[in-house]
């Protein structure tokens, strides 16, 4: 049996400065590796998440612009000033 000498340390070993190499490699976990499944062309579902994540982004966007157009406004823009005046004259 081969070992691994360290600086003296407390250890559950007769001798603190060798570790068996065995016992260190038998407890490390091995990991499975699961087979790659094939993808099926006919299913339906295959580009849905694409097609949402787009139908997300243009909702996002126009959102965007119609909050652009609200805030840009005379009487919104008079509203804001209004409120940022008055918060600043307390």
């Amino acid at each position: 049996m081969s070992t691994i000498t360290l600086p003296a340390c407390a250890t559950a070993f007769d001798d603190p400065t060798e570790i068996p190499v065995e016992d260190a490699t038998q407890s490390m976990p091995t990991a499975k590796v699961r087979p790659r499944t094939a993808v099926d062309p006919d299913d339906p579902d295959l580009g849905a998440s694409t097609a949402e994540y787009a139908v997300i982004v243009l909702a996002a966007a126009a959102f965007g612009g119609v909050m652009a157009a609200v805030l840009s406004s005379d009487s919104v823009s008079g509203m804001l000033l209004g409120i940022i005046q008055k918060a600043l004259a307390v």
